[in-house]
């Protein structure tokens, strides 16, 4: 858990300037409104804002271990997918060869409880010396980014996009039902890059197509010895899923990435190597994999330590520019030493809402960038897909103790009859939610002495006021909320019908 303190100490921190002209109010409508939206609080008086991770139990829910999986050296590789729909959690895994990449695969594998995945026998591609495997995608692929694209026809509804083995062409494949699987087409992004897991998903607000994937950075100062080089990650457009245009880069190392450690001249301590990106509401999430590297191996070997993989969160209100969550501390690191994963994560696209949480898969290895293997690991490769599991829109929160705080929302509008808080209070703890006029001035039947308080640790507390208070009212009304908190936590807010 990370903590980020917003102001100093007993500071109320006004963050819009009286002389900013005003902007129109929000209308929130009935969707969750998390803390991890950087929009929500306009002032706020001893709060702190938690990023909380992802709590995994370090099991393997899949891994190579079937006959036709276990030639000498394949293991699970990262890019790959897990999708649910239809009571069933449906993966698609990147198997391989360490050295002969000619030789990488997507399987399918599928769950209904999340937790215990089959393999079914397809019969559709020669692997492993037999036809009876759940290969979907035969060799020269580079891993998966399996998508459901909503405004294609049904002969093209799952979509994939994937480097090619060895020829190093950007591919797109299709499949009605995300077993049979056809070339789509050829990708045309430009130079910089895409030896990665890229990601794409449809903007309904612009009628367009958006992807995140790696861009190569490599750029001389004259006065630097040697060029900069890092991976970093581009955003890009397009209305045919061929053609991508309007390139920018929303994630790369900062300067002080950049300064962590010395390094050789023109290496960053850190690349980022590739990103899960998803709409979250009316957010969109980035689980960037950061790839550290800065000192040269202890056992002499080439390359540079520790080369491990974490994950980072950042979230965008644009789809442009990211902001980075949590002091920039790990949303997922590596598993303990010994572990199949520890060495690095990767999380897979993209998390799925179960009840009150949120499930993420991600690849984990004991095997480094380089290849070489975590020395706790007695000389045996590891690689699986594990899960880690987030209380649901429990990305961040916003904390006080038992003295209290309070913190205060810009003007919105919203739709609905009640207001929900996913929050959790301590055995002091309790909440209570007063509405206010644009100006700030408490509104009657709503101050925060009529507000009941709300204890207790669910994602959906209800909030009452008086019974002569009826929510409905102020529905479509521009109002604020100020939030009283006490030794608690609130995660997110939605007004509900």
């Amino acid at each position: 858990m990370q903590r980020l303190q917003i102001g100093l100490p007993l500071t109320f921190i006004l963050i819009l300037s009286a002389s900013c002209p005003a902007s129109p109010p929000r209308h929130i409508r009935t969707e969750t409104q998390s803390m991890l939206d950087p929009r929500l609080i306009e002032t706020s008086q001893q709060i702190q804002i938690t990023m909380h991770r992802p709590q995994r139990d370090g099991q393997v829910l899949l891994t190579n271990d079937q006959s036709w999986e276990t030639r000498p050296g394949n293991l699970i590789h990262v890019y790959s997918s897990i999708l649910y729909e239809n009571g069933k959690f449906r993966l698609w895994y990147d198997l391989g060869d360490l050295e002969d990449r000619t030789r990488r695969v997507v399987c399918y594998a599928e769950s209904r409880d999340g937790l215990h995945f089959t393999k079914p026998r397809l019969g559709l591609h020669m692997y492993g010396g037999t036809k009876q495997n759940n290969v979907v995608m035969p060799g020269e692929i580079g891993g998966c980014s399996v998508w459901i694209d909503s405004a294609a026809s049904p002969e093209h509804r799952y979509k994939s996009q994937q480097k090619v083995y060895p020829s190093g062409q950007f591919h797109m494949y299709s499949s009605p039902n995300g077993i049979h699987w056809k070339m789509y087409g050829g990708i045309q992004i430009g130079p910089g890059g895409w030896d990665t897991q890229s990601i794409i998903f449809r903007d309904p607000a612009q009628s367009t197509y958006l992807m995140f994937t790696r861009f190569w950075h490599s750029y001389r100062h004259q006065t630097a010895p040697e060029p900069e080089n890092y991976r970093c990650i581009r955003r890009l457009e397009s209305t045919d899923l061929i053609h991508w245009n309007q390139q920018s880069v929303v994630m790369s190392p900062n300067d002080t990435d950049k300064s962590l450690y010395p390094t050789p001249p023109g290496q960053s301590p850190v690349d980022y190597y590739g990103a899960a990106v998803f709409p979250y509401g009316d957010l969109t999430v980035m689980l960037t994999q950061a790839f550290w590297h800065w000192q040269p191996r202890p056992d002499g070997q080439e390359g540079l330590a520790p080369a491990s993989f974490d994950v980072r969160l950042a979230v965008s209100t644009d789809t442009k520019t990211f902001h980075r969550i949590g002091n920039w501390k790990p949303f997922m690191g590596p598993g303990p030493d010994g572990h199949f994963d520890s060495r690095y994560v990767w999380a897979l696209p993209n998390p799925i809402a179960m009840g009150d949480e949120l499930w993420f898969y991600y690849v984990g290895s004991n095997r480094d960038h380089d290849d070489h293997l975590d020395p706790h690991a007695k000389g045996q490769l590891k690689s699986g897909i594990g899960r880690a599991v987030l209380r649901r829109d429990g990305w961040v929160s916003a904390d006080a103790d038992l003295t209290g705080g309070q913190l205060i929302t810009p003007p919105v509008t919203f739709s609905g009859h009640r207001l929900e808080l996913n929050a959790t209070t301590g055995g002091g703890g309790s909440i209570q939610v007063e509405l206010l006029t644009e100006n700030n001035h408490p509104i009657p039947g709503f101050t925060k002495q009529q507000c009941h308080l709300v204890t207790g640790n669910s994602v959906s507390l209800p909030v009452s006021w008086n019974s002569n208070s009826k929510l409905a009212n102020m529905a479509g009304k521009t109002i604020r909320l100020r939030f009283y908190l006490k030794d608690c936590q609130l995660y997110a807010f939605r007004f509900s019908d």
